[in-house]
């Protein structure tokens, strides 16, 4: 078992811990790296980053974004980036390592407070991780025009997000799914546009 697990979840109790602060502040003295986040080559960021290279989205938000090992790559010459995750010490932590993108120390469920809009929203293995994972979606599509959807759910899992299926389908009621990868039955990426939204602003 990776050390920072104890961290995350109780496996013997089955029940989610969270302690993502304690988490982070224990790295550097207990010697790991969270989800080997810095291993920026798992294959479901490859793909992921591969699907939004088509688009150059002018505004991004990335949810969860831990010490930014992946919104570093979202960030373009053209482009504004906002990565946020519920850990202050992740955050400066990432602030440190990538100083030209603009990140905040806020929950997830706060999204709604940002008060302003995205043209890409991306949340990468973090629905597992928050309770209401269901209106988290929905919140993503009210300040999103398209999302990026990224979830590792596997067999009789602990984390609140209990299938595939249960997750596409959310998914699907507030995005227009165009791609749709599934990795070894256990991990989802899918990437759309918001139900609704307009065609204008492609983000091409």
């Amino acid at each position: 078992m990776a050390k920072y697990h104890k961290y995350v979840f109780d496996e013997k109790d089955r029940r989610l811990i969270g302690a993502f602060e304690d988490m982070y502040k224990a790295e550097d003295t207990e010697g790991f790296d969270s989800w080997q986040s810095l291993n920026v080559r798992h294959l479901r960021h490859r793909l992921a980053l591969e699907i939004l290279d088509d688009y150059n989205f002018s505004s991004v938000l990335e949810v969860g974004c831990g010490k930014g090992s992946m919104t570093q790559f979202l960030k373009k010459a053209n482009n504004r980036v906002l990565g946020i995750d519920i850990s202050p010490t992740a955050i400066e932590k990432a602030k440190a390592s990538h100083p030209h993108i603009e990140f905040r120390a806020m929950d997830a469920m706060s999204v709604d407070t940002l008060d302003e809009t995205f043209d890409l929203t991306a949340v990468m293995t973090v629905l597992a991780y928050v309770e209401d994972w269901r209106s988290l979606i929905a919140k993503v599509a009210n300040i999103s025009q398209f999302g990026m959807f990224v979830e590792y759910v596997p067999e009789n899992p602990i984390g609140m997000v209990k299938s595939l299926e249960d997750l596409e389908m959310e998914i699907a009621r507030h995005f227009d799914i165009s791609t749709k990868l599934c990795l070894n039955d256990r991990y989802l990426i899918t990437f759309g546009r918001r139900i609704g939204a307009g065609h204008a602003d492609d983000g091409d």
